[in-house]
């Protein structure tokens, strides 16, 4: 996909959405044929989903993104950024979505038992990219091209998804060779790092681009939203329900 170079899985999208899931501002991920969320396959069911940083080299050889992790700290020491600055605005790129939907996020310092772990690219390239797999199934993944997910043409009409599956593992791996920023200045071509894991984050809890632009979801970077919109809001509470809805 060409996210202003954020870049994961491919997705395949359906053509026709159900009436739960039908909206003009959003879409929600489709992998393997099924849309797919963390916890019960149930609409509007929250979740509580560890996340880690990880602290350590290590290899996920079935991942097709996201296969080789270096230690988050590497991000901050590469880009000469404040390492516990760093760290800060990755936790709160976890609370945005936590303060508006039934996902609790719980860090965990263990990324072998954590569900999402964060970490710097092996092989650097890109932006930053997500790696999915499904629960009882096969690594939910594809080639990634720069600026995000790779998007598929949509399927013909009347073969839309298959109800929901559960996520099992989701990496996010940012490039520490490239230049990252805290805050917006205007320039586009250096990311913030908020934004950039908030954008990731909601790939990895089930979101695809938005189906016009104007969300944070949305594949272009622009420094328009220092936060969630109505769409980016309403595609995951349609997966998560509200506030204490876990």
């Amino acid at each position: 996909m060409m996210l202003g170079r954020f870049a994961a899985a491919m997705i395949f999208l359906a053509a026709t959405m159900s009436t739960m899931c039908q909206a003009t501002d959003h879409r929600l991920l489709v992998l393997e044929g099924s849309w797919v969320k963390w916890g019960k396959p149930q609409w509007g069911s929250g979740a509580i989903v560890s996340f880690a940083f990880a602290a350590r080299p290590e290899t996920s050889p079935g991942a097709r993104n996201c296969a080789s992790l270096l230690p988050f700290d590497e991000l901050a020491r590469r880009t000469g950024l404040p390492q516990r600055q760093v760290r800060s605005e990755a936790e709160a790129a976890f609370g945005s979505w936590a303060e508006v939907t039934g996902l609790t996020f719980v860090e965990t310092k263990d990324p072998a038992r954590a569900d999402i772990v964060i970490g710097a690219q092996g092989n650097p390239t890109g932006r930053a990219f997500t790696n999915v797999e499904l629960d009882a199934g096969p690594v939910a993944q594809a080639a990634a091209t720069e600026r995000g997910f790779a998007m598929s043409a949509e399927p013909p009409r009347g073969t839309g998804p298959q109800g929901l599956r559960s996520i099992s593992k989701a990496l996010i791996c940012f490039n520490p060779l490239t230049k990252w920023k805290i805050g917006f200045d205007g320039n586009l071509d250096v990311y913030d790092i908020r934004y950039t894991l908030t954008h990731e984050i909601g790939h990895a809890i089930g979101l695809d681009h938005p189906g016009v632009a104007g969300a944070l979801m949305d594949f272009r970077y622009d420094e328009k939203h220092k936060s969630l919109t109505k769409g980016d809001v309403d595609a995951a509470q349609r997966l998560y329900g509200p506030v204490n809805s876990n």
